[in-house]
């Protein structure tokens, strides 16, 4: 805006011309000078007030925001290198126990006593394919080869310098470890396990420089273990394993197990790579044409800190074709020798987008943010930049918080007009301080009722956080389980096979076969609870479902002394759900309800719709003695139970099943007045598109 000269204009009634008193009330003549300098100060200023530390905050949280998504990135890296290990040492573990068991073979320990070489060849074969064995031998207790079982032909050679065996022989233990064998090694025991392990190095990128130009070795898992007479005597060894050389059966779990099948824009989420040294011998990680990238190698930087250094090499890496957050573990022998490495990679991609989406949002909102104080700063100084400065008295009492401060009006000109609008204004900042208290005190309000609603969502986060967590603890778990299982499994099926007909041991092996299944099926379960298999809805009747579960339980010992009620809606509406799961969580919720009402009791079961919520609601009501205050917090949790007996993984599973059906699972106790299960399934019409 241009200045412009100062203009006069006469008073109604004449006069000189004086500055207005609030005391004195005399009529004058104003003379008003319009400065637009004092609104473009005034701008100026709210601007730069607002400005700067708009722009530091928007800095520390670009780089809060920053840090935090490379530190989530992070963790989950370590999280699968975690997982991905774990997976690589059960497979050693599943060799070592295989070679164990299959040592007290009768045929073998008749081998290795009298030379008795029937049904070896037949039986042998039988163990290497059952137990996928790339390798099986068979040595005398001085280390020297008797049978091969992929190469007969070959035997009589010293195996005593074969670390495993030697400490297996030694030790009279099972010994397992990874470990490099040579190409004579592999052709003794097969041509194909040479060619299978042959690799001609494919020329990477930041690798390190070499002058070999081909792998002739192999990395295998392998696993030995010596082998007794029935009355103690050390007869021999048996030795076997895997080679890892092109064999994707392990990176391929490792996948499917941590990162299921995820992509992201077509590419694979996660990759897994097995290495010899630094050469890539089993891996999912693809080239361009799609097919396994096998025989690239490891840039130096990874190479000199884990094989070189023994130590985990985690960050980003350009692995192939495309950019990872990777991580490096060091493969070692038997000895403590670095002798490869385990990687398992995430596509970065996916967290730089979701960065930069985080980033954008932020700088848009601080954008607006910014552009609307500057608005609000150029109107109030468009309102404040006019004439105050010949009403400093006032405008001081008005600063100092009076707002009750009135000019009088003592003409129709400029200044008149002006002390209207003065007057004018400060009753509009009353009446706007006013508001805002009023304002103040209902945000406080709205503040509290919001939080109340973050801290009943956290508490939701943190149960599913929690369910998630266990379910992968309870995964590892049943892994563990599942290798003893399977060895005692095999163990007495065998021995129950070599049993005659007439034997009275067959009844107790038979046991031991049932138990263990039983055990097998208990772990299944823990892996299906980990696993949290998809609802595949239909739609139910829910009245339908609990008629079904109260038919099951009816001969039951339990319930005899238990008077079952039901008060169930007459015309319920049909819910989409899981038949199965859902018969599952009220049969779990009826059976914990017996269990607290030992002696007697009253169980009422009660549905009714609820046209509002658009749901249909279940109540499970016992007169039992009710859940003290200090368990209630912890009966959702899995594995937590009162009860001597019992894994504690029922009502967790009734929830997770329940909040997979995007429904609610609420308990209402108090001790000495029974306990209340209401469980709450929405009534929608179809299926909601999974996004």
């Amino acid at each position: 805006m241009n200045s412009t000269p100062a203009s006069t204009e006469p008073a109604s009634h004449g006069g000189d011309s004086a500055p207005l008193s609030r005391a004195s009330g005399l009529k004058s003549t104003v003379t008003v000078a319009i400065k637009p300098t004092i609104r473009n100060r005034l701008i100026t200023s709210f601007s730069l007030v607002i400005l700067i530390p708009s722009l530091i905050i928007s800095l520390v949280g670009i780089l809060m925001i920053q840090s935090q998504v490379i530190q989530q990135a992070q963790n989950q890296v370590t999280s699968d290198l975690n997982s991905a290990r774990e997976i690589y040492t059960n497979s050693l573990d599943r060799i070592r126990d295989a070679i164990r068991i299959n040592a007290t073979r009768r045929t073998l320990i008749l081998f290795l006593s009298n030379g008795d070489t029937t049904n070896l060849s037949m039986e042998m074969e039988r163990i290497r394919w059952a137990e996928h064995l790339d390798i099986l031998t068979v040595t005398d207790a001085s280390g020297r080869a008797l049978y091969r079982v992929r190469n007969p032909a070959v035997r009589g050679d010293d195996q005593s310098r074969n670390p495993l065996l030697f400490q297996a022989l030694h030790s009279g233990q099972p010994k397992e470890g990874t470990v490099i064998a040579p190409q004579e090694e592999l052709a003794r025991e097969s041509e194909d396990l040479v060619k299978q392990a042959y690799m001609e190095f494919t020329p990477t990128p930041r690798a390190r420089p070499t002058e070999a130009t081909r792998e002739t070795s192999g990395l295998m898992l392998m696993a030995a273990a010596p082998v007794y007479s029935y009355d103690g005597r050390l007869l021999g060894g048996l030795y076997g394993g895997v080679l890892l050389n092109r064999n994707d059966d392990i990176v391929d779990k490792i996948k499917l197990t941590v990162f299921k099948e995820g992509t992201y824009q077509g590419r694979e989420l996660g990759t897994v790579t097995i290495f010899q040294n630094d050469v890539r011998i089993s891996t999912n990680v693809k080239n361009a044409d799609g097919s396994r990238a096998i025989t690239t190698r490891v840039s130096a930087e990874v190479a000199d800190e884990v094989l070189d250094r023994g130590r985990i090499w985690r960050g980003r890496a350009f692995v192939v074709n495309d950019w990872y957050l990777a991580a490096y573990k060091p493969i070692q022998d038997i000895e403590g020798k670095t002798i490869g490495m385990l990687y398992v990679g995430i596509l970065e991609r996916p967290f730089r987008d979701s960065l930069w989406h985080t980033l954008w949002i932020f700088l848009g909102i601080a954008f607006i943010g910014v552009a609307l104080v500057t608005w609000v700063a150029i109107a109030i100084a468009e309102r404040w930049s006019k004439p105050i400065r010949q009403m400093a008295l006032a405008a001081r009492s008005v600063t100092d918080g009076d707002y009750s401060q009135k000019v009088r009006v003592t003409s129709r000109d400029e200044l008149g007009y002006l002390a209207e609008c003065f007057n004018k204004m400060t009753s509009e900042l009353a009446r706007a301080n006013r508001e805002i208290e009023e304002w103040g005190a209902s945000l406080e309000k709205k503040v509290a009722e919001r939080t109340e609603e973050v801290k009943a969502m956290q508490a939701q986060l943190f149960q599913a956080e929690k369910l998630a967590s266990i379910g992968k603890l309870a995964a590892g778990v049943a892994h563990e389980i599942n290798n003893p299982l399977t060895g005692i499994l095999t163990n007495s099926s065998l021995m129950l096979e070599d049993l005659p007909p007439e034997d009275p041991r067959r009844e107790d092996v038979q046991t031991i076969v049932n138990e263990t299944l039983r055990c097998r099926k208990i772990v299944k379960g823990l892996l299906d609870f980990a696993r949290q298999t998809k609802p595949q809805k239909q739609f139910l009747d829910l009245n339908q479902v609990v008629r079904r579960v109260l038919s099951l339980i009816e001969n039951q010992a339990s319930f005899r002394n238990i008077a079952i009620s039901t008060d169930l809606d007459p015309n319920p509406p049909a819910v989409l759900a899981d038949q199965d799961q859902i018969q599952q969580v009220f049969l779990n919720i009826v059976l914990n309800a017996s269990e607290a009402m030992p002696q007697q009791g009253q169980l009422r079961i009660s549905s009714r719709t609820l046209p509002r919520e658009g749901a249909m609601e279940v109540r499970f009501q016992d007169n039992g003695p009710g859940i003290p205050p200090d368990v209630q917090d912890k009966i959702l949790e899995p594995f937590f139970t009162t009860k001597s007996t019992g894994t504690g993984l029922g009502l967790s599973i009734a929830y997770g099943i329940v909040e997979r059906h995007r429904g609610t699972l609420k308990v209402e106790s108090a001790p000495g007045k029974g306990t209340t299960i209401v469980i709450t399934l929405p009534t929608e019409s179809k299926e909601p598109e999974d996004g």
